[in-house]
């Protein structure tokens, strides 16, 4: 006989009917209804219906516990490993972030707007986007809650940062750990000093320093007094500064080297400064500043007190080229501002790409004078169409 796969005959539903108006009923005929539904249990469990719904259910578990076992056995997918983690034996493998990132303070400052020019530039070369990232002033707690932004960024492929300050060392660690690449143009320090950075790209501060001091020296007969101003004291320039003076007290003992003093990055307050200087030194005869905004501090500040110094800095910018031309100032350091930025992009390229390179890879800076200012002027016309 066929027994239907009738909803009536479930469990459930013998079970419903065993409750339903169960106080009305005598004693005998509930007694009939248990023995009714244990045999409507016992027909429904025997039932085609059953057997074959019961055989379903069985046969999806053993298949979901066959794929499990199947998945956790498979290897893992090379590809998809590429996604995240470039292969860095085979120059050819692109990373799925494809930016690089210049973090640097007072992004507006001439200087500062040359190197940036620089590293896209460096970008554009090796195929990579390019974003500036930075603070109007000298703000070190806004560069490392900027840098720590980027680190967060999915698209960072690399951070080139400009730093001369310790505290920055902990940001620098924590794109380390998270697998991004980090250069530190401008300024050198010993490798293995700053955890999670993977080199420098910069001139020799030192040996550039030294090279200006001696040509300032000549150029002052050995006489007189010379004044040191720097922007800030920071790694790089306190190196240039030390060697700048060690460098007069070696080979001119006649020179008097005054002490050091903070220029800072305020224009209106570093003009006070040196004016402050030169009129509390009637024997300087020359200054050294050794950051980019130097030679318009000084030179401002002797037209201001109407006393003609040598004067000595830093960078190629064409506001400092036109002193130089005009014999306001004597000379320039010509740091590698635009070339380390391209450098620098041309590094995290090949770190990306797994290629090893050096801690230092220094760049030379000569010292400018007048009869050495067109291959630099010409560089400017180049930066400044990028510009455009």
């Amino acid at each position: 006989m066929r027994i239907p796969c009738s909803p009536l005959l479930t469990p459930n539903a013998a079970v419903h009917t065993t409750e339903d108006k169960e106080q009305t009923k005598p004693e005998g005929f509930r007694d009939n209804r248990r023995s009714t539904l244990w045999v409507t249990g016992l027909i429904w469990r025997s039932s085609p219906c059953f057997i074959v719904r019961t055989a379903a259910i069985k046969l999806t578990l053993i298949s979901l516990w066959l794929a499990l076992v199947g998945t956790g056995c498979q290897p893992s997918d090379p590809t998809r490993t590429l996604t995240t983690s470039p292969d860095k034996n085979a120059a050819s493998t692109k990373p799925t972030a494809r930016k690089f990132y210049w973090i640097q303070p007072i992004k507006g400052h001439p200087t500062h707007q040359m190197t940036q020019l620089g590293f896209k530039a460096g970008c554009a070369k090796v195929g990579y986007e390019c974003e500036i990232v930075g603070t109007d002033n000298f703000d070190i707690a806004g560069i490392i809650a900027l840098t720590e932004q980027v680190i967060a960024r999915a698209d960072a492929a690399g951070i080139a940062i400009w730093t001369g300050n310790p505290a920055f060392n902990g940001c620098i660690e924590k794109a380390g750990k998270a697998g991004i690449p980090v250069i530190m143009p401008h300024f050198p320090v010993p490798e293995g000093s700053v955890p999670g950075a993977l080199g420098i790209v910069s001139c020799d501060p030192e040996s550039s320093a030294s090279d200006a001091a001696l040509e300032l020296g000549k150029a002052l007969g050995g006489r007189g007094a010379v004044a040191l101003t720097q922007g800030s004291f920071n790694t790089t320039e306190n190196m240039a500064t030390e060697a700048f003076a060690k460098t007069l007290k070696e080979h001119f003992p006649s020179i008097r080297v005054l002490p050091p003093v903070e220029e800072g990055f305020d224009a209106t307050a570093a003009i006070a400064k040196a004016s402050a200087l030169i009129q509390a030194n009637p024997d300087l005869t020359g200054a050294f500043s050794s950051t980019g905004n130097g030679p318009i501090t000084w030179a401002s500040a002797q037209k201001g007190t109407g006393r003609k110094l040598k004067i000595v800095s830093m960078n190629y910018t064409r506001a400092n080229l036109d002193l130089v031309k005009s014999s306001e100032v004597f000379g320039l350091i010509a740091q590698p501002l635009y070339e380390q930025s391209i450098t620098a992009a041309e590094l995290l390229d090949k770190a990306v790409k797994g290629e090893k390179i050096p801690w230092w890879t220094k760049l030379p800076a000569p010292f400018l004078t007048q009869d050495k200012l067109e291959p630099y002027y010409a560089l400017l016309e180049k930066v400044e169409a990028d510009l455009r």
